[in-house]
């Protein structure tokens, strides 16, 4: 079995939510940037907060993650009709440009092609409104009383919708070791 294209990460950056679904290669990309970009003294913080959840997500979670899954392979598919139909109409152009004698015949290809890429960018807004709406859904589920309790099973930290600045923590731990 080969390991899913997607995984479930916990606190993997700011302005998102706490639980988030990325690909491996998203996930080392952030541990490098966390090692060489951010402040040394939050990076234990970070590095021990931003991990994969392995647990199985609460059914509320899982159907909007379903949810969302199936809109992005649409988005997908649609993302993929819209590239092979402007590859179609780019090597229609060329061949529009070549000669003047051809004009016609080439013309009449890009014309075909540009329906084809028309109907693909229709597609992907259609796909795109679905994700959207799936997507919102999935930020609204991992953020519901649920999902914070999953939050909490799966990390324990003080995160919470209302508060999701982790790094409070690591002032709130140095203010605790030197006793104020």
């Amino acid at each position: 079995m080969s390991e899913p294209k997607y995984v479930l990460v916990a606190h993997m950056g700011h302005d998102a939510p706490w639980l988030q679904i990325k690909t491996r290669e998203e996930v080392k990309e952030r541990i490098a940037h966390i090692k060489k970009y951010k402040p040394e003294r939050e990076r234990p913080l970070r590095l021990k907060l931003l991990k994969i959840v392995k647990d199985p997500l609460p059914p509320k979670l899982q159907r909007a993650y379903a949810a969302r899954e199936k809109a992005y392979a649409a988005r997908d598919k649609a993302y993929a009709a819209r590239a092979e139909a402007n590859a179609a109409r780019a090597e229609a152009n060329a061949a529009r440009a070549e000669a003047n004698a051809a004009w016609e015949k080439a013309n009449a290809a890009w014309a075909e092609a540009n329906a084809a890429r028309e109907k693909a960018y229709a597609a992907r807004a259609e796909a795109n409104a679905a994700w959207e709406k799936a997507n919102a859904a999935w930020e609204k589920a991992i953020n519901s009383p649920v999902g914070v309790a999953f939050h909490k099973q799966v990390c324990g930290c003080a995160w919470t919708p209302e508060q999701p600045d982790i790094l409070l923590q690591l002032a709130t731990a140095q203010e605790e070791q030197v006793g104020l």
